[in-house]
């Protein structure tokens, strides 16, 4: 059995530093959980970390698809998952989008938190466009994202301002972090690409969605201090697939 690490100020680091999952109830991701529970199609969760939003919407009655990088996350869920749930989720182990193999117009909702921040910005439009195809009519994409304004990133701040002046295409990709979050460092990958409003609505409206909502979201007063800023912490969006 593989224990999950435990939890600092409502943050658990990823086995393999990845960044963290939240504890804290989210609005988008709480928007997930209630709009699955109503789906009669699968649910898709990329980068489920210890799946605490799959088993929430499991409990809710949602068919779940839980995706990770990591197997042995994978296998932390599974174990967390009540067993009479079990037979409703099913575990794709693999990098986003190439490992998931998943029919077109199959799924009712895709939740993605705060993990498009890792993706190659190359590769970031199109996986959008799969997103986009693997959802049914009516579906919905929700979103979470680290903007630029969390409060560990803030010496980047006039940075990623200067090059969003420019028009410089993505603005708030950050190649340097061991030098940039020095005290994170050890917790996240060598680069993440920072997005802001203006990124995320370009990002869904290209690949066809409908946007419902969109908006910065704050992070929890429990977080470190470090990480909070200003209530621009975050940046979420519910999209709808016409």
């Amino acid at each position: 059995m593989i224990n999950t690490p435990p939890e600092t100020d409502g943050l658990i680091v990823t086995l393999n530093k990845m960044g963290y999952m939240n504890t804290e109830p989210e609005f988008y991701n709480e928007a997930f959980i209630d709009f699955a529970g109503q789906c009669s199609h699968p649910c898709l969760e990329i980068g489920t970390a210890y799946g605490k939003t799959t088993i929430a919407a499991l409990k809710k009655g949602a068919t779940m698809i839980a995706n990770d990088l990591s197997k042995d996350h994978l296998d932390i869920v599974l174990q967390n998952t009540p067993e009479n749930l079990q037979n409703n989720l099913t575990l794709m182990p693999g990098a986003f989008p190439n490992a998931l193999s998943i029919e077109d117009n199959s799924l009712g909702a895709v939740l993605s938190s705060r993990m498009l921040n890792f993706l190659d910005p190359e590769i970031l439009p199109s996986s959008i466009d799969k997103i986009f195809k693997w959802i049914r009519p009516g579906g919905k994409f929700f979103v979470l994202v680290s903007s630029p304004y969390m409060g560990n990133f803030k010496e980047f701040v006039p940075h990623y301002l200067a090059a969003r002046a420019q028009n410089k295409p993505w603005p708030g990709l950050l190649k340097d972090m061991a030098n940039t979050v020095p005290e994170r460092a050890e917790d996240l990958p060598s680069f993440m690409n920072l997005l802001d409003i203006e990124d995320i609505a370009l990002l869904l409206v290209n690949s066809g969605f409908h946007i419902e909502r969109i908006g910065y979201s704050p992070v929890s007063s429990r977080y470190p201090l470090d990480v909070r800023f200003d209530g621009r912490e975050h940046v979420g969006a519910i999209a709808i697939k016409s």
